[in-house]
């Protein structure tokens, strides 16, 4: 691509300190960049990290080391007044439990309405019920549900007002945190494609977190693998599921669930265990494989991996 990222994320290290002696290690030196337009997943089992790298690159976290360049500003030390008007206005996140993200106290159209107040983005209150509305509509939802609580939706109704909120600032990316893991499967879909049409209509870009790897093929354009808070391979989807190169990609892969029966009964899921791999995450490098496609270890380890 020639067009300039909108996010780029260097080196990002995220730790938590525990007690004088121990520290959790969240995140190590995750580096990716998401361009205009293009919904980048990230993928990883429970703990590997995807859900801290959202926050620290929304700023609900103070990055421990690394650098982040959003709309071509560095956000990653101390805001200005600027800086941080503008990275809220121009970068929203769907969290993962609709119900406990969304304040139980206030009407939907308050709830959505937030942003707009803050940052006075609208001429009276008729304009501010106005853009309510329609972005109600334009999630599935009628403008009648704006005199609502969120314990009177079900739960892909609300997640459907976190995406309202998100969008109603008119985003340049959307941060989507394990957005419709508490759904019902067919929710899910609606969703997704619901997220897919509005890229379409808007033009803002996604970082998809999430651990349902099929969801992830289908919505996303490039893919980075994490585990144990390092990236162990990233490329497009269709090096990532096509090609993979890396031991744990591999693993989690041969997990999907296979809908015609027959193959699912032959299908042998690959077992992944670093403690007794021998790898170590933190003496690999990332090499290049081709493409976009690149992958996290030492050289003899890639060879090895690239020839099984």
């Amino acid at each position: 691509m020639n067009q300039q990222p909108l996010l780029s994320v260097e080196n990002l290290k995220q730790y938590f300190p525990v007690s004088r002696r121990f520290t959790v290690k969240a995140v190590n030196g995750v580096s990716f960049n998401i361009f205009p337009g293009e919904t980048y997943g990230l993928v990883g089992e429970s703990g590997s990290g995807k859900t801290t790298i959202g926050r620290s690159v929304i700023r609900l976290y103070d990055p421990t080391e690394g650098r982040i360049l959003f709309n071509g500003k560095d956000i990653t030390g101390r805001l200005d007044a600027d800086t941080r008007g503008m990275l809220r206005k121009d970068m929203q996140m769907i969290f993962q439990d609709p119900m406990a993200s969304l304040n139980p106290r206030k009407k939907v159209e308050d709830i959505i309405g937030e942003g707009l107040d803050i940052h006075k983005r609208y001429t009276s209150r008729l304009d501010r019920a106005e853009q309510v509305g329609e972005m109600l509509k334009k999630v599935g939802l009628s403008p009648e549900h704006a005199a609502r609580y969120p314990h009177q939706f079900s739960g892909g109704q609300r997640q459907r007002v976190g995406i309202a909120r998100a969008l109603i600032m008119q985003p340049k990316l959307i941060i989507a945190d394990e957005c419709i893991s508490a759904l019902d499967v067919s929710i899910q879909a609606q969703v997704v494609n619901l997220m897919k049409d509005i890229q379409e209509e808007t033009g803002c870009a996604y970082l998809f977190i999430a651990h349902d790897l099929s969801m992830v093929k289908y919505i996303s354009d490039r893919i980075g693998v994490l585990h144990l808070g390092y990236m162990v391979e990233a490329g497009t989807k269709e090096e990532i599921f096509s090609n993979p190169i890396h031991p744990y990609t591999k693993s989690l892969l041969s997990a999907i669930p296979h809908p015609n029966p027959e193959v699912e009964k032959r299908r042998k899921s690959v077992s992944y265990d670093y403690a007794s791999s021998g790898i170590n995450y933190a003496e690999g490098t990332e090499h290049s494989v081709g493409g976009t496609h690149t992958v996290l270890g030492t050289d003899a380890e890639v060879e090895k991996w690239r020839t099984q």
